[in-house]
């Protein structure tokens, strides 16, 4: 074993280190998924769910199915980690795996 002195990222999680303590973020990752599912160039939301917008069950066309499962878990891996603020949203996503929909 070979001590390399304080990490920096650890499994996608920046750590800082201050007088006031240890802060953790996941910027990085997030703009990893970001760019990987093609959404980097979309407009940020000002808050992490808008309760007018409806989902409803696929029953028209659909999209990639494992494409949505695995943002979906990208997304459970960051609530895991640092954004407990989107894990309602995120949660009520979760029903919608079998057969996603894109409105538009």
């Amino acid at each position: 074993m070979k001590n390399l002195g304080e990490s920096d990222v650890i499994l996608g999680i920046k750590i800082t280190s201050s007088e006031k303590g240890i802060y953790l973020d996941q910027f990085n990752y997030i703009e990893k998924i970001l760019r990987k599912y093609n959404y980097f160039d979309r407009k940020p939301a000002s808050k992490p769910y808008d309760p007018n917008v409806k989902l409803v069950k696929n029953t028209r066309y659909g999209v990639r199915q494992t494409e949505y499962a695995s943002i979906i878990s990208s997304l459970r891996y960051a609530i895991d980690c640092t954004r407990s603020d989107i894990a309602y949203v995120v949660g009520l996503l979760c029903k919608f795996t079998s057969r996603p929909i894109r409105e538009s």
